[in-house]
């Protein structure tokens, strides 16, 4: 008994451990076979780690678990290379084993994603990021019917724990982001219709849509539940339920897709909505203790979605919104917000976006003692038809009363009166009735950020029209301000709106650092002391046709220890001083000293046409004409990296390296920079003429210092026009550079010449080259053209691989290393080669002349002719040749020997091509041949006599062996007949005695 209980825990055992080593044992071949599967199927390079892969049997007993970490796929079409497309920190599947072991319908039972990153993007012309499936042709014949899959999905459970999916649309455009995404489902998704229940939650999502945020960082929670039925292509919704922050509202009803088009027919409406769940949409108020808020009202939130979504329409919908007796108010405030009332309804019936109807009813609110009211029609969206007015008086001094704005101080009074209608179309002219007013009096604010105060603001702002352009006019009059005792003031006139007359003036002192203490600016740095005396006047379309002649612009403007620096300028800009003088054709920089990132400029000249391109026409070009001069500039502050050294740093996509130029700029730089930086390069006291212009950069006459040599840039072209294909265009001259240094800096060095890795010594080179670039200004070495020369007047080549295989061969010890003297070289580019015409290099005793191309992809095709000594190639080369040439080679005379270098710059292949021994062995085989022909012919007729005889000889021996065979033969059959005769005797004797016949 107790033996038989060992035994069981033993195979026990046994089995546990195999179950947890069995995965261990065929990781390689799963990443294989993974991997044939994914390029087979994706455009896309996936990412993972087989000794991240994991298997159990034993995690989720008794079906099979596979996990692997830091799985990615990163983008390989040209839009999006190097963009990650998906990655999660762990991915985890769930399968029945079972049916992994029988192979018949492989079942996944759950799958989950740990920190998944999703990031999708549509380009302008409707690309997509996640398009990565390899498209395969169609069939030509007639397809049998196909077998059942045998893979299926019937999940009990799928989730995803703390995910960020992002995906942007410039189509639409549109940018949407969930931050903290938690999601969990199940359904059973092999049936034909069946039901599937998720639930998700976003802790930040923010939706913009043609630059309008309509979610900011809100909280989205979601319960969806689904009844889907495939056949139909129909998606019915049940129980479901959404709560943006905390407004909750449900929805049900179906969306179909039984062809190209979307037929929708849904309903939704709030749930027992409080008014507080309506506020808590502001984000504002949602982060600002809305705990402790206290609020009352009814909300009424309901609307539908119906009809038929095409490729050029939507569907009709509805939107009705309406709050009851809302009122607000902060328990630790004196006062509240009261008589909150809103009646709005959108309307669209036939899914044409212009034909939508905004109608506002009625909005009112008491603001403590301060009433506001709003009412507005809106018929139509382009043109579009309204009936809209405004009335609002607020004392500033009373909103501290009853909203929390900790350390502030506001004082003043806004008034508002604004009645507007008719019909409105900027592209048709046209231009409602206007009778719009706003003021502020004796406006104050101070912040606890700043000790001094904004004061003494006031302004009368106002609109008017009769009903069309020319007549509408707009003013700003008496705008002032005075910050820590700086005035500042304004005023601005602008009449007729069909080609708008302005009149402007400013004045002042504007402090940057103490104006964003008062009012902080999200996402940008702003620093620096402006002081201005400008006034400008004149008409757009003077402006806009260059006729500023019409025009009257004077003033200055200084700027001192001005800083900037944003989210997409990380990099920033930091003036110490600077100083402008305009007039009406032209700004003039006096002076524009400080940093551009780490970088020191100073910069003066002019811009000109700058008004046209302040005012925003589309073919306005700015000009201008400067001098720059820098210290130290680093362009390698200014270009993105490549790609994001690991997929999980990478959940932005990642912008090209490429630097386009603007097509809207002329300019003509003189500059003079002591030191740049660019990629790995150091160039010093660089001194030429940059041109920018028509979205191409020239440079001329460029020379600078790098690489222990000297550079002259006759001609450079960087042409950006079609930032699809880049290009570059160069006539270049450089001057005793250190070799090796170049292939360090240089890739093209590095793919045409790789030698010049084991170099030491000088080059000077002489090059004209063009081609095409890739987004990440890397040339495109197959649409590269070009010629040029190289000159080594003394260098040594050594641990060449090339070299040494030649040494190794020849059993020249010169060739490795290899001093070379006085080489002139010249080569061509075509077709993505180096073709070097051949040229002669003496090394030590003998020459060489070397012939041949590189590839760009690593390809070597190369002739190089020895001439040496016979003795100098050793016993191995001269026992080599004589098993070409049939004898042993001189070693008194000189021997040309070929070598063809092909194979690749990693492998290179050398062998023998052929010599001068190998040409003197094939004459002398010749009269050999000869002599042993004629040998052959004096000795034929002896030859025919002998094998006269020996045929003779052979008749004779054959009518010998006949005769004799002959002989046998009857001798045989002779014999044989006698023996016959014997046994009949004795056979007829024996049957007379046995049966006592008479004898």
């Amino acid at each position: 008994m107790k033996k038989g209980l060992l035994i069981f825990l033993g195979i026990i055992a046994f089995l546990f451990i195999l179950l947890l080593t069995i995965p261990f044992l065929f990781k390689d071949q799963i990443k294989a076979k993974v991997d044939e599967q994914i390029a087979k199927s994706v455009n896309a390079t996936v990412v993972f780690d087989a000794d991240k892969l994991g298997l159990s049997l034993i995690r989720n007993f008794p079906n099979v678990t596979i996990s692997i970490d830091d799985f990615g796929i990163i983008g390989k079409q040209e839009e999006f290379k190097g963009d990650t497309l998906f990655f999660a920190k762990n991915f985890k599947v769930v399968a029945d084993i079972m049916s992994v072991i029988s192979g018949d319908q492989i079942k996944v039972k759950s799958i989950y994603l740990n920190k998944p990153i999703v990031a999708t993007y549509v380009t302008k012309d409707g690309k997509m990021s996640w398009d990565i499936a390899i498209a395969t042709p169609e069939d030509t014949v007639k397809k049998a019917p196909e077998e059942p899959s045998k893979f299926s999905i019937a999940l009990d459970k799928w989730e995803i724990e703390d995910g960020l999916i992002i995906y942007e649309d410039k189509s639409l455009p549109m940018y949407a982001e969930l931050r903290g995404f938690n999601h969990t489902g199940k359904g059973d998704i092999t049936q034909d219709i069946y039901d599937v229940e998720t639930y998700t939650k976003s802790k930040e999502t923010v939706v913009i849509f043609d630059n309008v945020a309509y979610l900011n960082k809100h909280q989205v929670e979601a319960n969806l539940n689904l009844n889907i039925n495939m056949p139909k292509s129909e998606y019915k919704f049940l129980e479901n339920n959404i709560k943006i922050n905390n407004f909750d509202f449900g929805f049900n009803g179906l969306i179909a897709m039984p062809g190209d088009d979307i037929i929708y027919d849904l309903t939704y409406e709030a749930k027992e909505t409080d008014f507080k769940d309506l506020i808590s949409l502001v984000p504002a108020i949602y982060t600002k203790d809305y705990n402790d808020l206290k609020a009352e009202g009814k909300v009424a939130f309901n609307g539908i979605v119906k009809g038929k979504q095409t490729a050029t329409t939507l569907p009709g919908f509805t939107f009705n919104l309406k709050v009851d007796n809302g009122s607000m108010k902060y328990p630790s405030l004196p006062s509240a917000i009261s008589n909150i009332a809103t009646d709005l309804s959108v309307v669209n019936n036939d899914g044409i976006i212009d034909n939508t109807v905004i109608n506002l009813k009625k909005f009112h609110m008491d603001m403590d003692k301060n009433p506001i009211d709003a009412r507005a029609l809106v018929e139509g969206l382009n043109p579009y038809k309204i009936d809209a007015n405004v009335l609002a008086k607020v004392k500033l001094d009373d909103v501290t009363k009853f909203y929390p704005i900790e350390g502030t101080t506001l004082k003043g009074l806004f008034g508002a009166d604004v009645k507007v209608k008719g019909m409105y179309s900027d592209s048709l002219k046209l231009m409602p009735v206007v009778d719009a007013k706003m003021f502020l009096q004796n406006g104050y604010v101070k912040t606890k950020d700043f000790p001094a105060a904004l004061e003494q603001m006031s302004f009368n702002a106002a609109v008017q029209s009769s009903g069309d352009m020319p007549t509408s006019k707009a003013s700003l009059e008496n705008f002032k301000m005075v910050m820590d005792g700086e005035p500042f003031e304004m005023k601005a006139n602008v009449v007729n709106f069909d080609d708008p007359a302005y009149d402007v003036n400013l004045k002042g002192i504007i402090d940057l650092t103490k104006m964003t203490k008062i009012y902080p600016l999200e996402d940008m740095t702003v620093a620096g002391r402006i002081i201005a005396d400008i006034a400008t006047k004149g008409v757009l379309s003077d402006v806009e046709a260059g006729r500023y002649e019409k025009t009257s612009t004077a003033g200055t403007m200084k700027v001192s220890n001005l800083k900037y620096s944003s989210k997409d300028f990380p990099q920033g800009m930091a003036l110490s001083s600077a100083s402008f003088t305009l007039t009406p054709d032209k700004m003039t920089i006096d002076n524009m000293d400080g940093y551009l990132g780490k970088s020191d400029i100073s910069i003066k000249g002019f811009f000109s046409n700058y008004m046209g391109y302040m005012f925003g026409k589309q073919d306005t070009v700015l000009r201008g004409n400067m001098s720059f001069n820098s210290k130290k500039f680093d362009v390698n502050e200014w270009m993105t990296d490549e790609e994001a050294t690991t997929p999980q740093a990478q959940a932005e996509p990642v912008d090209s390296g490429l630097v386009e130029i603007p097509k809207n700029i002329d300019f003509f730089l003189a500059s003079q920079i002591g030191e740049v930086l660019y990629d790995n390069m150091s160039l010093k006291d660089l001194k030429g003429n940059i041109i920018m212009k028509d979205g191409i950069a020239r440079l001329e006459n460029l020379v600078f210092n790098s690489l222990g040599g000297s550079f002259l840039l006759a001609k450079g072209e960087y042409n950006t026009k079609d930032v699809e294909k880049p290009s570059f265009d160069f006539d270049m001259k450089i001057t005793e550079i250190q070799i090796k240094e170049a292939f360090k800096t240089f890739n093209t060095v590095q793919t045409f010449a790789p030698m010049a890795k084991n170099m030491e010594g000088v080059v000077s080179l002489s090059l004209k080259t063009n081609g095409q670039m890739d987004k990440y200004m890397n040339p495109l070495y197959p649409t590269m053209s070009g010629a040029g020369s190289l000159a080594i007047p003394n260098a040594t080549i050594k641990d060449n691989p090339i070299l040494a295989t030649m040494s190794k061969l020849t059993m020249v010890k010169e060739l490795n290393p290899l001093g070379v003297k006085n080489v002139i070289a010249n080569f061509k580019i075509e077709g993505g080669k180096l073709k070097v015409e051949p040229f002669d290099v003496n090394a030590g005793n003998f020459k060489m002349n070397i012939g041949g191309a590189s590839g760009f992809d690593g390809g070597l095709d190369y002739i190089v002719k020895m001439d040496v000594p016979a003795g100098a190639l050793g016993s191995a080369v001269n026992s080599a040749l004589g098993k070409i040439t049939g004898q042993p080679s001189s070693g008194s005379e000189n021997i040309k020997l070929d070598l063809k270098i092909g194979g690749t710059n990693s492998d290179p292949k050398v062998g023998i091509a052929g010599s001068s021994v190998q040409e003197q062995g094939k004459a002398q085989a010749k009269t050999a041949v000869e002599n042993k022909v004629k040998e052959e012919i004096k000795n034929n007729a002896q030859i025919q006599e002998a094998q006269k005889q020996a045929e003779e000889a052979k008749k004779a021996a054959e009518e010998r062996v006949k005769a004799e065979q002959e002989r046998i033969k009857k001798e045989a059959e002779e014999k044989q007949k006698a023996e016959q005769e014997r046994l009949k005797k004795e056979a007829e004797k024996a049957i007379k005695d046995k049966f006592k016949l008479p004898k």
